[in-house]
């Protein structure tokens, strides 16, 4: 990999990384009560708000090591869409 495609790799990775720890953290504070109160739902209803943000979060690291990172250098197709995908997601950032 070349060293720019490997910067936009640690980048998202670590972007996505604390998504999931930021999520973490969030349904922690759903469910044990320390947010949410004044949104006036059900602890049952914050709680599956904040299981699926960090599902969410979690499937999208999934989805970006699967389908992205593990076709980046392969010769054909499969590497030339895996590098389009990696610069269209880093591309908000760059």
């Amino acid at each position: 990999m070349r060293n720019s495609t490997q910067a936009m790799v640690d980048f998202l990775r670590d972007k996505y990384r604390r998504n999931i720890e930021m999520q973490e953290n969030i349904f922690t504070a759903f469910t044990d009560g320390r947010i949410g109160m004044e949104l006036g739902s059900s602890p049952e209803a914050r709680a599956d708000f904040a299981r699926r943000s960090l599902h969410e979060a979690e499937s999208m690291l999934e989805l970006f090591e699967t389908t992205i990172v593990a076709h980046l250098g392969t010769a054909g197709p499969m590497g030339a869409i895996a590098e389009q995908q990696l610069r269209i997601l880093a591309r908000p950032f760059l």
